[in-house]
């Protein structure tokens, strides 16, 4: 059941007017602006962005993988400078509360690995801030900038397709958003023991 009444609804059917107001009027550069804006820290929905470019797509505006490129290069860049922006944070060491944050962040990518964003990069929220303790743990920025965009391809082509099969009723991608985070982490083994299937056959 969807709140109607609370504030953060109010606040976020007036995001999604000015979104789909930015989005109509200048099509795939407001798609890759706002998700530039998305990967840089700023939560800017995907789940509203996305769907919306997927319906526009369906109308014949522009090809459903122009759409799924075009947001996964903005996810590249503004992960790239949320990377950076972790880097130079060396001062946030200072703040003993963050420490242990930091600490773990660092056990993190030690433990799982870099390839640990390629996963992250398809789960709400995290895939906004996977990047800053991607950057204060220091990792490969080659690695992390080819996980990054391996990991936005498939989460934009799945937006942009139920947004491309919707047409007009490309909100219930937004407004069923809990049911789509659910299907993601359900999904998210499955994924894995595909890609370790696969590693293990290029390594043969």
């Amino acid at each position: 059941m969807i709140n109607t009444a609370g504030p953060n609804f109010l606040v976020l059917e007036f995001l999604t007017v000015m979104l789909k107001g930015f989005i109509d009027s200048y099509g795939l550069f407001a798609i890759f602006i706002t998700q530039v804006f998305e990967s840089a820290l700023i939560p800017i929905p995907s789940e509203i962005v996305l769907p919306l470019g997927g319906f526009l797509a369906a109308q014949g505006y522009f090809s459903l993988f122009s759409l799924m490129l075009v947001a996964s290069l903005a996810n590249l860049l503004g992960a790239i400078l949320a990377y950076y922006l972790g880097t130079k944070m060396t001062w946030i060491h200072k703040i003993i509360f963050l420490e242990d944050h930091l600490k773990m962040s660092q056990r993190f990518f030690d433990k799982f690995g870099i390839k640990t964003i390629f996963v992250a990069r398809m789960m709400p929220v995290v895939r906004t801030f996977i990047s800053l303790p991607a950057g204060l743990a220091k990792v490969p920025v080659w690695e992390f900038s080819f996980f990054t965009f391996l990991g936005s391809l498939p989460w934009n082509f799945i937006l942009g397709y139920l947004g491309y099969i919707l047409g007009q009723n490309w909100e219930l991608v937004h407004n069923y958003g809990n049911y789509l985070t659910i299907l993601v982490i359900i999904a998210l083994p499955m994924l894995y023991v595909l890609y370790r299937k696969y590693e293990e056959k290029l390594m043969e």
